[in-house]
Formats: C-alpha cells, structure tokens, sequence
C-alpha cells in the first residue's frame, strides 16, 4: 500500500509544470526568505554586541568608581592652578612662597564629617623637608640652612637637600579606625619637580 501511494505521489510530480515566470517568482521569494535569514542573523549578532559592549561599560565604570578615593583629595598648586592628584598620575609643580620660603604646595582634603587624616611620619622618607600647617604641606626640597629657624632651646634648625620624600597618610574613621591609606611622592628630576599620588 505505501509502495502505492508512493508511485501515485510520483505520478502526480510529473503533472507539476512550472512556467519559467511561476519559477522565477519562486526563486525570488526564496532568495528574500535567506536574505531575509541573513539580515536577521546579523542584527541579532549586532544586538548581542551591543549589550556586550553595554555591559563592559558598565562593569569599568563600577569598577572605577568602587576603586577611586572618596575619602581623601589631595590638591597640588601647579602655580596658575590648584589640580586634584589623580591615582598613578605625576603633576608637575610649580615653586613659590611658603611661610618657610621658597618651596612646593600640597593641600588635604577629607570628604565625609566623621573622618580625618593623620599623617605617618616614621614611615615618611626625607619626613623633615616635609611641613605641615593646618591642611596645607609645604615640601622644601632645596632644605631650609638659615638663622631664621630655631628649636625650643634656641638651636638653628637646619634641613638637608632632597630629591625625593614621600608622605605616608591614613584616613580613619571617628572610631579611630583606619579605612584608607594613601601615599604622596614628591620628586624632583633637574629642575622639574612633581608629586604623585600612590594607593598603599
């Protein structure tokens, strides 16, 4: 029986006859159906792209923002303008008048109302050409050998050349507990000097 259907379905091919128009309007269509196929397929693979991309956007920018400072901003006076230290980035600074003389000007600021620095100076390096008055930090890298500065006991103070200091700072909570730690290095390289600032 299925021999017989078979041999009748044959039979029935054979009465098919398609104009050359019925074939090329056949293959008309069929040709759209595939490139129909194919445009879908690649706004698909665009769309898959597109949310990729989207989606390693997002993941730098929330990586970025859970790795920034929000702590502590450290401000260096480049001499026509004051710039925020940004991370692993040297500004250059610019020498002008301090109370102490002619040196390089940093200042510390600390977002949030319960936080404050303290500032570590046995882990400093060339800690004393470094000076502190209030939230300003004076580095004099050319020292300080004059009779205008004395200790309590009347000694003149005077302070070595350097070529390099860096400043160690903790910002803590109003608990007293430690919650970031950053390190200012401050560098002078002929008669070009700059402060970097470093995560420890």
């Amino acid at each position: 029986m299925m021999e017989k259907a078979m041999e009748n379905l044959s039979k029935l091919a054979d009465d098919i006859v398609l104009t050359e128009q019925d074939e090329s309007k056949l293959f008309t269509e069929y040709k759209n159906r595939v490139e129909s196929q194919k445009r879908m397929k690649r706004f698909t693979a665009k769309q898959y792209r597109v949310v990729a991309a989207a989606f390693a956007m997002m993941v730098m920018l929330l990586t970025s923002y859970l790795l920034r400072s929000t702590d502590l901003v450290v401000y260096a006076d480049t001499g026509n303008k004051v710039v925020q230290l940004r991370l692993n980035e040297k500004v250059s600074l610019e020498k002008q008048k301090t109370p102490l003389g002619y040196g390089y000007v940093l200042e510390i600021s600390v977002k949030g109302g319960n936080q404050y620095y303290t500032i570590e100076n046995e882990e400093n390096l060339n800690v004393d050409n470094i000076f502190r008055d209030g939230n300003k930090i004076f580095w004099m890298p050319d020292g300080i050998d004059g009779g205008n500065f004395r200790d309590q006991d009347g000694n003149v103070i005077r302070i070595p050349k350097t070529d390099s200091s860096t400043l160690n700072i903790e910002v803590c909570n109003d608990n007293g507990k430690i919650i970031e730690r950053i390190t200012v290095l401050l560098e002078r390289e002929g008669r070009q000097c700059s402060a970097e600032l470093l995560k420890k």
